[in-house]
């Protein structure tokens, strides 16, 4: 992991991944009976307790889950511990300290997953671990970032600033008398030079000296950082982590956020929505609608006013009641009609027969 955590040394790139980490830590993941109707029941369960409450005794949900996904990020590969007690309920997941495996298979064909940093305690039934890969490939996620050029660019040129940023007090120029000098002469001129001129009160920087010196400049120029290179290539590195210089510097528009959402935060849900249903349900739970889910509504309408928008065209669309908007606002349930489906008069049939529209005021005058 040097590369990774030289990688994650860069501030840019440390920003970027750190957002993306976070937003997925900011999804809830829950335990449901799903089937392909669209009926989904939420279920209390030990899993859940896992999911929602405290993923290990070192993690809650939001931490575990930024930390998995920054090394997903780093390293394209990242690994997770289930852990069972003697009654095949859930403990606990427990992110494992990897960044690389290979495959191999035991003599009943089962695919065995080993890490070679874990010796002789890194081999597990593949199985048993959850998986999460970015760049896939056959046997998972790219072994190597394509980031190498970008990063030592960007790493130089900040460098080179630093640098500048120290030597800004370096000798300009060498102050050159020509009559020669005893050295004790030549130490009182010196400190007569310093005494006229490298004073506080000398703010103009500006300086006069007569005509028995020569000036000779030494032409030390800094460098000057070359912004525009920097920005070109930090906007290639946030293009690679999954965003734009808008989305991480919090500027983007709604429909550039919606966009950053759709096409870098979804695909890593459902990755994770995928792979701990498949390792943590039997094929028995999975053909019993067993899931785990991710909530992405709140993630997906970034402003107030979309909200407001979006659930005012969910509760007329009759696609969800008022106590589901109530629920997810985090407001305590109504009474039971809120239950009831409400439906604009827009969207209704009418049989056939005669109806009076009525309309407004009418005006004496017409």
């Amino acid at each position: 992991m040097s590369f990774g955590r030289n990688l994650y040394d860069t501030p840019e790139i440390r920003t970027a991944i750190n957002f993306v980490a976070e937003k997925i830590g900011s999804i809830p993941f829950y335990h449901a009976r799903a089937d392909n109707e669209g009926n989904v029941l939420p279920l209390k369960s030990r899993l859940q307790y896992v999911l929602e409450v405290r993923t290990n005794p070192l993690h809650t949900p939001q931490v575990f889950w930024t930390f998995v996904i920054t090394r997903l990020l780093l390293a394209n590969n990242v690994y997770m511990f289930p852990d069972w007690d003697d009654s095949g309920n859930l403990r606990a997941i427990y992110p494992l300290p990897y960044a690389q495996h290979e495959f191999l298979q035991d003599d009943a064909g089962k695919i065995v997953i080993k890490f070679p940093a874990g010796g002789e305690q890194g081999l597990f039934y593949y199985d048993d671990i959850l998986h999460l890969q970015r760049f896939p490939t056959q046997t998972g996620g790219a072994q190597r970032q394509a980031t190498g050029g970008y990063t030592e660019i960007v790493n130089t040129l900040q460098e080179q600033s630093v640098k500048d940023s120290k030597n800004s007090q370096r000798i300009a120029a060498l102050l050159i008398n020509k009559s020669q000098l005893k050295g004790t002469d030549q130490k009182k001129k010196l400190e007569e030079f310093k005494e006229l001129f490298l004073t506080a009160e000398n703010t103009t920087g500006f300086g006069m000296i007569g005509a028995e010196y020569d000036v000779h400049n030494l032409d030390l120029k800094m460098q000057p950082l070359n912004k525009e290179v920097l920005e070109t290539v930090v906007g290639y590195l946030y293009t690679y982590f999954g965003g734009s210089r808008e989305v991480f510097t919090h500027t983007a528009s709604e429909i550039q956020y919606e966009q950053f959402i759709d096409n870098t935060i979804r695909p890593l849900a459902y990755q994770i929505e995928e792979e701990l249903t498949y390792k943590l349900f039997s094929m028995t739970e999975i053909a019993h609608d067993n899931k785990v889910l991710a909530e992405l509504i709140d993630l997906e309408i970034s402003t107030l006013s979309s909200k407001t928008t979006f659930f005012k065209e969910m509760l007329f669309g009759s696609v969800m009641t008022r106590n589901e908007i109530r629920r997810r606002l985090r407001i305590p349930k109504g009474p039971p009609e809120l239950d009831k489906f409400m439906e604009s008069k827009n969207f209704q049939t009418l049989k056939p027969g005669s109806y009076t529209v009525e309309g407004g005021e009418e005006n004496n005058g017409d």
